[in-house]
């Protein structure tokens, strides 16, 4: 097999507790720390995956978007190596012979579904969450969506959030002008749906053939003016989308100008921080998870002070 390249993505794992204060009638948001972040991981490793023959555990997760099955292949020293499934059905995939191009059914027993997966690494001292991406793999949602299974009914919610390089921030609180953001996000939550367009949650889910669901909102500038205080400000409004919206984060852009410039659209989503790494060899006839675990644990371990910096 030739030597194959991926991208590895990286985001910031955190979670939050929410606490309603009955006299105030306010809900109470804490972030916990990194330590608090873990114990809550290997109470749901302990106690909620499932211990496979293979000594490995997993457990299956639903999010919005699909269902997946997330597999713990090793957990030590703060790291887990995790395998990140979805399953398909034996009616849409089959076998192809590279040279006769004849096909065969995938033989599979009535309770077994053909799986598609990629890899991921956590490192809870960081919480820094490494991701390969590999053409209809699954979505790095599912992490969050473990936490979420387990943790929603102590009021404890994950965020995953795509680490942005500075250098694109740099560029624009230059700017003496930022006339304009825009995000898009999938799936408004409750609250837009019935302030924003008249919808329940429940009208909402009951639609049909609906490609998408997403809303975008647009912060626009009076002509020549600065939506911001100042340029610095950007930042923290930037951290603060990523951090609420995730990954349902689905655009992101601002439009920024000096004086005697015309204004620029920055698609803010186009810098986030990936690195591309090699995979296998020309001696090598398939690529096995200790290749994957490799590449992640290597591209992580030799960026992790700059991947600091951003987080």
């Amino acid at each position: 097999m030739a030597n194959q390249k991926r991208k590895v993505s990286f985001y910031y794992l955190s979670l939050e507790k929410q606490t309603f204060i009955k006299e105030r009638n306010t809900t109470q948001i804490m972030p916990l720390s990194n330590e608090e972040i873990e114990e809550y991981f290997k109470k749901i490793y302990d106690k909620k995956m499932l211990e496979l023959e293979n000594g490995n555990k997993a457990v299956d997760v639903d999010t919005t978007y699909s269902n997946y099955v997330i597999e713990i292949i090793e957990y030590t020293d703060h790291l887990a190596f995790a395998k990140i499934g979805q399953q398909n059905y034996a009616n849409t995939v089959a076998l192809r012979d590279k040279n006769t191009l004849e096909t065969e059914d995938v033989p599979m027993s009535a309770t077994q579904l053909l799986e598609l997966y990629t890899f991921c690494l956590i490192d809870f001292e960081t919480g820094i969450v490494s991701y390969i991406g590999i053409n209809g793999a699954p979505r790095i949602s599912a992490v969050r969506g473990l936490f979420d299974k387990f943790l929603h009914e102590e009021n404890v919610y994950a965020k995953l959030a795509a680490i942005m390089t500075n250098d694109i921030l740099q560029t624009l609180v230059q700017k003496n002008i930022i006339s304009k953001l825009s995000l898009t996000v999938a799936v408004p939550n409750d609250e837009v749906l019935s302030d924003t367009i008249g919808l329940s949650s429940n009208d909402f889910d009951a639609l049909r053939n609906v490609k998408t669901r997403t809303a975008t909102y647009k912060l626009v500038a009076t002509r020549n003016k600065n939506i911001f205080q100042s340029s610095g400000k950007l930042a923290e409004l930037i951290a603060t989308i990523k951090n609420k919206f995730g990954n349902n984060l689905r655009g992101l852009t601002v439009n920024a100008k000096n004086l005697n410039e015309s204004s620029q659209t920055y698609d803010l989503l186009q810098y986030n921080f990936t690195k591309t790494v090699t995979l296998g060899g020309e001696d090598h006839s398939v690529l096995l998870e200790d290749d994957f675990k490799a590449a992640l644990r290597n591209t992580y371990i030799s960026n992790k002070d700059e991947l600091l910096k951003y987080i």
